[in-house]
């Protein structure tokens, strides 16, 4: 017979004689033949890619594999024609006509191309039970075709002659009960099999699964309990038949619907969370072991193999994990505290309750069951991040963002346990999450459906994996995550929480008139309360809370800046939930540092139906924190208002809406608007801003004299457009802040602008010892509200990645700012990089230089163009797994250039070094050194920590600054502005002692 079958770019004759005849194809020669097997009927194979470019495929592999299997003396009575099940994972095909034609066996499957490479994965239904008795995947380069199918056709035919499959049928005719609940069948491969169609085959296969690559093999799984050749016995996750029964595809998910899905099993008898997986719960856990890259090699097989478990009870979703390593000396795992396993290898679990894919929580572990957790949130619709800080523009290096697993929010924390365990092969881990730690809606009685992705971090090759495939084509990890099924009986008890803290601080303070040293203590006490309304609803009440910082904010440089610096929320109680109010724009519309001292506060987040909403009170004693009794605002509170909504439309998109108040004494700022954000396609996304603002300032004047004193309003509007695809990325924006637009909720950095702004990039994948590579472009132009051009810039970038953990970028910039009435035109370069080849050591840094201008803020009319340098340098070193040391150096100076005189040089050096002496104890160092300032910090920090929640700390901060450089205060108007001190010795100006203690109570 002659058939026909395309590859992209080409048509290829293909003969086939057969009974034995010889063709074109690498096999001249028709196997022997195999007699004795029973009729078999040949489906077309499912286009998993969705690629309408590859749907000719489905049916070619049908057929060209029941012709292989018809060579081989197989009775194949059917080449059915057309889809099997429709995209969604509908319902499973009607074997019945097949039956009746007396086919026993039927051959189905899929086929995802990614990239150049093809994998195809087919299953053998045995027709009499409806069960699926076989799984084979083949993969290999596009070109190689031909032997992916000659293999696959030699593994079913070698399945369906086997002796092994009729002996799974009882004299009657139907199968023997099987170990587990076998594999639903739904007209698509299993999500076991969908990643392996991805290329996602990491470590052992489940019973009755051939995995074939290059050469036809066949992997038999270990018994159960015993260990595997090659790795430890301990912690060693023992293989057992029908282990990947709660694997499927998600149907009726929405934009899930398809993808992966797994159905944990309910256990009675949770695990002791220890991080060695010897507890009976594991051997019956649902195993996930299949994994395809998301990185550095999108779409390629995982190089190491992982083991997932996940098991559930009432309270608890349980997650075991053993990360095997080829190569012990890859394993990356250090001893820290929570949220500081960046550099570390980690597994993630991403939970997406609601299913709305508009936010996820992330779950993580490292080898030795350090904690880090977040939430993920959509970004996409134009975001602030993506404009420069003069308010316009982008960062230099113009670097694009590409799809990626992210981290989100780092600074959210919850309540859950981990352990973890380094063995001989890598580390096992467990976790357990308690469902009152989420918000999810209620169920009515209806199984739960999560949103749900796994990822698994290998630092020592850059590589990330993923349960979930992911594609670069598609923009976000949300729209890509599988699917958690089946959660039922979860426990409808209210979380209860009270959190009681005590703060003791003893300071002692320069007196800038005296020169001696002022002590004052602070002991301070209060209390957060915390009550779950609905398992999707949460009411947080604190009476004096205890906002001080443990750490200072990070140094940074602020000589010769234009505008404001920005300095992020370190306080735990506005950290939580701080997503739902969060806004992308070129305006922080929501800054919660501007409430500086609440006497009490309280907030209500969560979700009802399709609709997020937030409501957050404060009273702010610090406007009244005064030293003048005498003063109209002495002893006088600040009242503060936040309440944000949000309705989600569908995948990453919503409208929402937005209204902000702060009223003291007579005078107040208010702010309120609409937001929106549509995901267009996979890759782009279109979001829109529009917020106005009312202030009234009553200055210094009472009360009384406030009403119709310096009322102003303004509006600010903002759209952008973003596409993050596989190669091209764009960004396109336009914003505009009136010059009377202010608010004291939230963070301006700059008015009076009107802006567009643009970015353009492409990247190419190599996938070699360079992993990518592109350019990029920017270009912004501001106008005032009086059509004055203020700014253009223009900057072109290039981006490398490398294998081994190294990456370089490179820009150059040619931009006009106006400042002072004068246009001053600029030219800079830039490059920077980072290596982290190595555990021990990683190291990167940033440096530009050029023109730049010397701002005098009092007298614009004398600011000139300079030029100068700027850059930063970081170091991590951990010479073994206790220690750790990061150290920053940040520096930037400015030339004149009339008489080449230098104008500043400012170097900012920080320490930070921790050592873990145990799992819960914690000793912490920061140094500090501001060469401009001549300023010199140490900070010592003991913490002892429990969990999130219950801690405690204890402390010592010392500052120094040269004496000369010491000015008086201003209450000294003799001496403001000269030095109190005549010398040039460092002098203390700051020392304080503190504790704090806080412990979580949850019911």
């Amino acid at each position: 017979m002659t058939r026909f079958t395309r590859i992209p770019g080409t048509v290829c004759l293909l003969l086939t004689l057969a009974g034995g005849g010889g063709g074109v194809r690498a096999q001249a020669q028709a196997p022997p033949p195999v007699r004795g097997a029973e009729p078999i009927t040949v489906l077309p194979f499912t286009n998993l890619s969705q690629d309408p470019a590859d749907d000719w495929l489905g049916d070619g592999i049908a057929e060209i594999l029941a012709t292989d299997l018809a060579t081989r003396g197989l009775s194949v009575t059917a080449r059915a024609r057309g889809p099997l099940a429709d995209d969604g994972g509908g319902p499973a095909p009607d074997f019945g006509p097949h039956r009746r034609r007396g086919a026993r066996w039927a051959v189905s499957g899929g086929y995802r191309r990614t990239g150049r490479r093809l994998l195809v994965t087919a299953r053998i239904v045995d027709l009499s039970a409806d069960e699926v008795v076989r799984t084979v995947t083949t993969d290999g380069e596009q070109h190689e075709i031909f032997a992916l199918q000659d293999r696959l056709a030699d593994e079913v035919a070698a399945g369906l002659s086997s002796g092994r499959l009729r002996a799974r049928t009882t004299p009657g005719g139907r199968p023997d009960a099987p170990t587990a609940p076998a594999p639903a069948l739904s007209g698509f491969p299993s999500a076991a099999e969908a990643a392996s169609a991805a290329g996602a085959i990491a470590g052992r296969e489940p019973p009755e699964t051939a995995r074939i690559s290059g050469a036809a093999t066949n992997r038999v799984p270990a018994p159960v309990g015993a260990s595997v050749p090659g790795r430890t016995a301990t912690g060693t996750v023992p293989e057992r038949p029908g282990s990947a029964a709660g694997l499927g595809v998600a149907s009726g998910a929405g934009v899930l619907t398809g993808r992966p899905a797994v159905r944990p099993e309910r256990t009675a008898a949770a695990p002791r969370i220890d991080g060695a997986l010897d507890d009976p719960l594991w051997e019956r856990a649902v195993r996930i072991t299949r994994f395809v890259q998301q990185r550095p090699l999108d779409g390629a097989p995982a190089t190491e193999d992982t083991d997932v478990l996940i098991a559930y009870d009432d309270d608890n979703l349980y997650v075991g994990i053993h990360a095997h390593y080829s190569n012990r000396a890859l394993v990356r795992a250090n001893r820290a505290d929570r949220d500081q396993t960046f550099i570390d290898d980690t597994v993630a679990v991403y939970l997406d309750p609601f299913l709305d894919q508009q936010r996820a929580y992330v779950f993580s572990v490292n080898g030795y069951g350090v904690q880090n957790d977040s939430i993920l949130e959509n970004r996409s619709g134009g975001g602030s991040s993506r404009r420069s800080s003069r308010g316009g523009g982008f960062s230099m290096g113009g670097r694009s963002s590409f799809t990626g697993v992210r981290w989100g929010d780092r600074s959210w924390d919850a309540l859950y346990e981990t352990g973890g365990v380094v063995v001989d092969d890598g580390w096992t881990a467990e976790m357990a999450i308690p469902f009152k730690s989420l918000r999810y809606p209620a169920a009515g009685g209806r199984p739960h459906r999560w949103g749900f992705q796994i990822a698994r971090r290998i630092r020592g090759k850059d590589e990330t994996v993923v349960w979930s495939p992911m594609s670069r084509d598609v923009s976000g990890l949300l729209p890509q995550m599988g699917v958690l099924d089946g959660l039922s009986g979860l426990s409808t008890s209210r979380n209860l929480e009270f959190l009681p803290t005590a703060t003791a601080i003893r300071v002692d303070s320069l007196d800038r008139t005296s020169g001696a040293l002022a002590d004052e203590a602070q002991p301070e006490g209060g209390v957060n309360f915390k009550y779950g309304v609905t398992s999707n609803l949460t009411l947080d009440v604190t009476y004096n809370p205890d906002f001080s910082q443990i750490e200072s904010d990070r140094p940074q440089i602020e000589v010769n800046q234009r505008f404001p610096l920005f300095y992020p929320e370190m306080r735990p109680f506005f950290l939580e939930g701080q997503e739902i109010f969060n806004m992308p724009g070129p305006v922080n519309f929501v800054h919660t540092r501007t409430i500086v001292d609440p006497r009490y506060g309280g907030k209500l987040t969560g979700k009802v139906g399709n609709t997020t909403m937030g409501v957050l009170y404060a009273n702010d004693e610090a406007p009244g924190n005064l030293d003048d009794a005498g003063d109209f605002r002495y002893g006088k509170t600040a009242d503060v208002l936040i309440g944000r909504v949000r309705y989600d439309l569908y995948a990453e998109s919503h409208i929402g809406a937005i209204v902000t108040d702060r009223e003291f004494l007579g005078g107040y700022s208010r702010l309120g608007g609409l937001d929106g954000n549509f995901r267009l396609n996979d890759a782009t996304s279109l979001g829109f801003r529009a917020i106005t603002s009312q202030n009234r300032d009553c200055g210094d004047w009472g009360a009384a004299s406030c009403a119709g004193f310096d009322d102003t309003a303004g509006n600010m509007f903002d759209v952008g457009l973003q596409s993050n695809g596989r190669n091209l990325t764009y960004f396109l924006a336009g914003y505009t802040i009136d010059p009377q637009f202010d608010t004291a909720v939230g963070f301006v950095r700059r008015r009076d602008i009107k802006a567009g702004t643009g970015n353009v990039g492409y990247r190419w994948w190599p996938e070699t010892w360079l992993i990518n590579w592109g350019p990029s472009f920017s270009y912004t132009r501001n106008w005032n509200f009086e059509n004055v051009l203020e700014d253009e810039m223009a900057n072109l970038g290039v981006n490398l990645s490398f294998a081994k953990n190294i990456r370089v970028n490179a820009g150059f910039s040619r931009d006009m700012e106006r400042y002072g009435g004068i246009n001053f035109e600029k030219e800079y370069y830039s490059v920077g990089g980072n290596i982290s080849t190595i555990r021990e050591i990683s190291f990167g840094g940033f440096f530009s230089y050029g023109d730049k201008v010397r701002y005098d803020l009092g007298n614009p009319a004398n600011s000139f163009l300079g030029t100068g340098a700027r850059g930063s340098i970081f170091m991590s070193l951990r010479p073994f797994s206790r220690l750790q040391s990061q150290i920053n150096i940040s520096t930037e100076n400015l030339v004149n250039p009339l008489g080449d005189i230098e104008v500043f040089d400012v170097k900012i050096y920080r320490a930070l070094t921790t050592f873990q002496f145990t799992d819960r104890l914690l000793l912490r160092n920061i140094l500090e050194y501001n060469t401009l300032r001549r300023t010199v910090g140490a900070n010592v920090l003991f913490t002892y920590r429990i969990n999130s929640g219950t801690v405690f700390f204890i402390g010592y901060d010392d500052r120094y600054q040269q004496g000369d450089l010491i000015l008086a205060a201003a209450g000294n108007p003799a001496y403001l502005g000269n030095p109190v001190f005549h010398t040039t010795d460092l002098l203390r100006t700051n020392r304080a002692f503190f504790t704090k203690i806080s412990y979580l109570f949850r019911y």
